[in-house]
Order: structure tokens, then sequence, then C-alpha cells
């Protein structure tokens, strides 16, 4: 096990340790959001390698929606429509119905991994543990086998595909599903974490990620690891750009890669239990989403736990901090947001002009759409890149009035989200007090807001530590607070407070 192992699960989870092959085509994002996407329901054998398999052809018509001109509330939210507080038509974009659950997570493509033995994984984490990189007292169980798979999962009310690994214990008994939801990786087919374990083959010991994935594993879990979609590994081009920090679109496309685990189990020994979600940064935005959504679109999984690392949970206030002063780190994932939501709802006027200075508002597309890491700018400043009018928008209460951007922060806040919640995951809210991307004031007092809004939550802030580093700082916490929930332990009695930041448990 290579020694840069930590270091890369903080890269997987909250900004990818590779960033993709350089030479991936770029995909520009589509002027009209309803474009038609390939359909990726060609049969597939499961247990079947099928490398670059087949053309997909688009068989997928439009979705009949059924809402009514009314039903739009000011500054294009919909109002609640349905016993779920449906159909899907937000912030002005086209209308559109999810499909039948029955075809999503279905298998299209896999590919069997190398397998990874409990000894040499036990002898990875002693060395980590030496190199004074982790402190855990938690050992490997299990043997482990992997696949990365391309699955069936759905986007605006069309057939789509995305991937993801599945890594498994390799014993005859049930295991939870581990959801696994990575950070900022890029914005197009390639960039996702995944794609450097397509070749990942020789002994087993040469990708982070695969490595990574079979640790947790190995301790008890089914572990599942999507690219998100937009980000595959596998397959022809998704045909527009990563919805990144799109709530809506990742929640779905993750819990079909929950659909296509159980997919990939069926013909093994192993039988799925319940399920954990845990994210990092833009995962862990995800992972708040994923639990909001669950309840809507995939009912049949029972989420015990989920554990949010440095989330943006509010995405109001995490962009008024990045507009309002002088350019920060967090000011070009808002640049990176705004171009990426235009691409998936499509819903505004004059495009990305409205809220980009050129030339940044062609180069955001241009760099978003050929680099994978996260979006880099050239000299950038609040007053060059981004207009006057979104700027005064982010100062104003709620992220003002100006439509559909306003419409687009509040929809992809957990906060300020128009999806009615159903959702009552226990969940840790884990942030580090020295984070330099995600601020910590602005989340401390979502955490407050969510909780005053019913949520079950506990608070770990990690002392001293910064973005990247809560989620390893914290690595024994985790599992202790996650375990504590799949055998039916009660909350802790500080649920829902704000605590001092802490020395957390594993940091080195």
């Amino acid at each position: 096990m290579r020694r840069s192992l930590v270091p890369c699960v903080l890269g997987i989870l909250l900004s990818a340790c590779s960033g993709g092959d350089d030479d991936v085509a770029p995909i520009t994002p589509p002027a009209d959001a309803a474009q038609d996407v390939t359909d990726a329901s060609a049969e597939a054998t499961p247990d079947v390698a099928e490398t670059g398999s087949g053309d997909a052809t688009d068989a997928s018509a439009e979705a009949e929606t059924g809402v009514p001109a009314d039903a739009m509330a000011e500054d294009g939210e919909t109002a609640e429509g349905g016993d779920a507080g449906l159909p899907v038509n937000r912030c002005g974009a086209a209308p559109f119905d999810w499909l039948p659950a029955d075809s999503m997570g279905k298998v299209l493509e896999k590919q069997s991994k190398a397998p990874h033995s409990k000894v040499d994984l036990t002898l990875g984490v002693i060395q980590l543990v030496s190199d004074g990189q982790l402190k855990t007292t938690r050992l490997p169980s299990y043997n482990t086998k992997s696949a990365l798979v391309r699955y069936q999962t759905q986007d605006r009310g069309k057939l789509i595909d995305a991937t993801a690994m599945v890594t498994w214990p390799d014993e005859a008994k049930t295991f939870p599903l581990l959801l696994i939801l990575h950070g900022t990786s890029g914005f197009h087919d390639g960039c996702g974490p995944t794609a450097g374990m397509v070749d990942a083959e020789l002994g087993g010991l040469t990708n982070e990620t695969g490595l990574l994935l079979a640790l947790y594993a190995s301790f008890g879990y089914v572990t599942v690891f999507p690219d998100y979609i937009g980000l595959k590994s596998l397959g022809n081009p998704t045909g527009f750009m990563h919805p990144y920090l799109v709530a809506e679109p990742t929640a779905i496309a993750s819990l079909d890669s929950l659909r296509a685990a159980k997919n990939v189990l069926a013909a093994t020994s192993v039988t799925p239990g319940d399920v954990i979600v845990v994210g990092g940064s833009q995962g862990g935005h995800a992972a708040a989403f994923v639990n909001r959504f669950a309840p809507y679109y995939a009912p049949e999984f029972d989420i015990k736990a989920s554990v949010w690392d440095v989330p943006p949970s509010d995405m109001v206030g995490q962009s008024k901090v990045a507009l309002e002063s002088s350019w920060i780190k967090a000011s070009g994932s808002v640049v990176s947001f705004l171009t990426a939501a235009e691409s998936w709802y499509g819903a505004s006027q004059g495009g990305l002009t409205e809220v980009l200075q050129p030339p940044y508002d062609t180069e955001a597309v241009t760099r978003m759409s050929t680099e994978c890491n996260g979006l880099k700018l050239t000299n950038p400043t609040l007053e060059t890149v981004f207009t006057p009018e979104i700027r005064s928008a982010a100062v104003e209460p709620g992220f003002g009035t100006m439509p559909p951007w306003s419409c687009y922060v509040r929809e992809n806040g957990l906060q300020t989200t128009s999806l009615p919640r159903k959702d009552n995951v226990p969940s840790l809210f884990l942030l580090g007090q020295n984070d330099d991307l995600v601020n910590p004031n602005v989340e401390r007092a979502a955490f407050q807001e969510l909780c005053s809004q019913g949520l079950q939550l506990v608070y770990l802030e990690c002392a001293g530590a910064g973005h990247t580093q809560p989620l390893v700082w914290a690595f024994d916490q985790i599992f202790e607070f996650v375990e504590d929930r799949l055998d039916g332990k009660p909350m802790p009695a500080d649920t829902c407070v704000v605590k001092p930041a802490e020395k957390c448990t594993s940091t080195p």
C-alpha cells in the first residue's frame, strides 16, 4: 500500500487525487437544458466485462408533465404539486417527470477489479499508523472484491448512464451498504475518481481509490462509490456538463448507484443490508440531499445514518461570503456552481452574461469543459469576474430576487430548498475549525437552522483542521457514530448542540 493513501483519502472525498486524463475530449454544455441525451439502456450481461460496449441509442421520449402554468411560484420556483411536493419543475426550468424506477440501477457494463486481501490491507493500516498519518486501532476483517459498473439512471425525465465502483467483503453474510460521495473532481466525463481505475488491475495496489474502498469494505461494508452524472469513466459521452452542486441530479444518480450495487451483489454470496451515507465537501452536500430525495425517489432504502463532512449545506450563506468582500477560494466554487446550474436548469434569458463578466462568461465554460480538479481562472477578482447584479443579489436576504439565479442558489441549499422534508436520518455534521473553503461560521449557523427544522444532527468540529482533514482526523468517531446507529442506539444527549472545536480522536 502506498504511503500516499491518506492524502488521497482526502482527495477522493474532497477533491480528486488524480486530475484524470488530460486528453479527454471536451464536452460543451448544451444551450437547451432539455436537449436529448444518450439512452444507455442497451442490454449488457451483468457479470461479463464489456469495455466500450455498443453504441447507445436514444430510446426515451420526453416525459409528459401535466404541470399547469399557474403551478409556478414567484422567481420561477414551483408551488407544491401532488402528494410528494412534485412534479419536478423548479426555477423556471423546462418541466419534466421522473421515469419509473423499475429499470433504474440496471447494470449496463461491468469490469471486475483486483481483489484485496485482509493481510495486505492490515499491513497498509499499520504502515499509516506507524507513519503518523492516522491514529486508529481498527483493522480489516475481510478480504474484498470489487467491480466498476456503468448503470442506468435518469436526468430530467430521460434515460442516461453513470459509473460507480462497488466493493464488497468476500464472505456469505449480510453487510450494510456504505454510499461514499466524493468531493469536487471536475466537470466532464473522465474527471470522476473511478477514471483512474479503468486499468488498475496489477495486484490491486496501484490505485488509491480502490485501496480506500477496499479498506472500508474490509471493515464489513459494501462500499458504493458513484462518479455522479457527467463524470463517468466508461461508455459514450454524457453530452453535457456535470451539474456541480445541483442537488437533484447528484442525489438521483447516487441513489441509483445503490440500486446498481444490489444488482451486482445478486451474483455474489453477499446480502445487502441497511444504508449508510458518507460524503465530503461536494459529497457532504450530496449526502444531505440523498437523505432529502430518498423518500421521494428511492423509498425502498432504509438510511440508518449519514455523515456530512465539511458540507456547503447553506448555499445562500456560502455564496454571500464568497461574493461580498474579496476573492477567496469559495468565489471560484460559486463561478463553477452558477455555470453548471445554468447548464442544467437552462432557465435564464441572457445566460452567463447575466452573472459573469467577459471573458469569464465564456472562459468558465471552456475551462470546465476541458479541465479536472476544479476551475482555475486567470487573475480573478470579484469586480472583474462577477456582474454588479449578482454581487448585489448576494448581499440581500435570501440571495435577493434575481431570477432565475436567486432560485438556483436557494433551491440547492438544504435550508432553503422547496422540496418538503420527509427525511429524518440521524447524521453527523463534521466541520474543520480552520476550513478556508467551506466557511465554518456559515455552517455552524446552518446546523442550528437545520436542527430547528427537525433534523437529528450531531455536531463535531475538529480543532486545527482545514478543509481536507476532518474526514481522517475523525476516522474512528465516524465509524463509532455509524455503528451506534446500525446497532439501534439512541442519538447522544448533545444532539443539536453546537460544541467547541475539539481534538478529534484520530488526529495524528
